[in-house]
């Protein structure tokens, strides 16, 4: 069932998409249907699928390649080879099956969680619908991230932690926010009970495991960059991103006060004031420490990065998929009609969205100094041909 309420809300996203691109403003960057699906970051990952990673020292614009993690572009190198496929293919049924595959992960762990099979499809629901969802009809590796995210926390609510270890690593090539399941693994391994110490390798084994695939690509990086601090200086230097624990976003919103927000900087800050209060009405719910350690990580990682290209927020939020489930409960009782009209509308409405912060002011609201632009980095250096894609963060 939720793959299929997944499926249907894309689908429903996707011909928005299609009726809106070629009108109004959006119609300004004269942009297909194919070519929206594969612009932005897709330009990264297909680079790196075909070529790898290579280090130019003393050319910092040439490696902000590193800053992209590796498990999405290995995801497309491994189907490329079937007749037909080509890259821009491979990357659209990886993306296809592993949002499928999320959906039905995260509706087999909230069905764990409350044994409600409406509130487990509404959850699927709202989270296929949220702000940032678009992406998930884009060649983009967020639905390959919470599709191992996913499953990794519902074996970790079965008890099997060699694979919520395997997939917690696996998802850390994907995206930095494998951080959250890192921290999640964690939480659940403290919380072994003395009873299971005749298997406490096994929660041991999943804690080492489990941090391996963020450490092993930021040792690549090292290792390549000759720097120790190799990926994090890339992506602050080539991609202007880095931890301020939410200062950057904090003189966005004084601005916004002080001064009167833009459309769409206004329009994100409601989505990350929403992303905040939904984290702390989530800390009601009976629901396993781990899972809560996992959505406080995922929103603290969102919001708590710099405000530079802060438009990339709402779907860097998309992995903390448990926030819906307070709004499923409350949303249950209403009738299963009104229901899928508030579905249909949501995703209509965030697909808008998507495109607005896409098309109109190219992802990013920008923050620079005491002043902020939309459209442009400061002191953003050039790239190559190969790599010149319009949405610059990082992963």
């Amino acid at each position: 069932m939720g793959a299929a309420i997944y499926a249907g809300i894309r689908a429903v996203s996707l011909a928005v998409a299609a009726f809106l691109l070629p009108r109004g403003g959006f119609a300004k960057r004269h942009w297909t249907f194919t070519q929206w699906i594969s612009t932005g970051d897709f330009g990264h990952y297909r680079d790196i699928a075909q070529h790898g990673y290579t280090f130019h020292p003393g050319h910092l614009a040439l490696d902000s390649a590193f800053a992209w993690y590796p498990g999405y572009p290995a995801a497309i190198d491994s189907l490329v080879w079937l007749p037909g496929m080509g890259t821009a293919r491979a990357a659209f049924v990886v993306t296809a099956i592993a949002g499928l595959a999320a959906a039905w992960g995260l509706a087999v762990l909230i069905m764990k969680l409350t044994g409600d099979p409406r509130i487990s499809a509404l959850t699927v629901a709202i989270w296929a619908a949220a702000p940032g969802s678009m992406v998930l009809s884009m060649l983009y590796s967020e639905a390959l991230f919470c599709a191992l995210a996913v499953w990794a926390l519902v074996a970790l609510a079965d008890r099997r932690w060699l694979t919520a270890g395997v997939l917690s690593a696996t998802a850390g090539t994907v995206h930095s926010t494998g951080m959250g399941l890192v921290a999640a693994v964690g939480v659940a391994v403290l919380g072994v009970s003395r009873a299971d110490r005749r298997v406490r390798w096994r929660p041991l084994v999943a804690l080492l495991t489990a941090p391996l695939g963020l450490v092993g690509y930021w040792g690549y990086v090292a290792w390549a960059t000759h720097r120790l601090d190799g990926w994090f200086w890339i992506e602050r230097q080539t991609c202007h991103i880095y931890f301020d624990w939410g200062a950057g976003t904090l003189d966005l919103l004084r601005n916004a006060v002080m001064n009167g927000p833009s459309a769409p900087i206004a329009l994100v800050l409601l989505v990350v004031a929403a992303a905040i209060a939904l984290t702390a009405w989530n800390l009601a719910e009976r629901v396993p420490v781990y899972l809560h350690a996992y959505t406080i990580a995922i929103v603290v990682l969102a919001i708590g990065t710099s405000a530079n290209w802060i438009g990339a927020k709402p779907r860097l939020l998309l992995p903390a998929f448990l926030l819906a489930l307070p709004l499923a409960r409350l949303l249950a009782p209403l009738r299963t009609w009104l229901l899928a009209v508030l579905t249909v509308l949501l995703a209509a409405a965030s697909t808008w969205f998507g495109l607005y912060l896409l098309v109109i002011t190219k992802w990013a609201p920008l923050l620079s100094g005491r002043h902020y632009r939309v459209g442009t980095v400061p002191n953003r250096p050039s790239r190559t041909p190969a790599m010149n894609v319009r949405h610059p963060a990082g992963e």
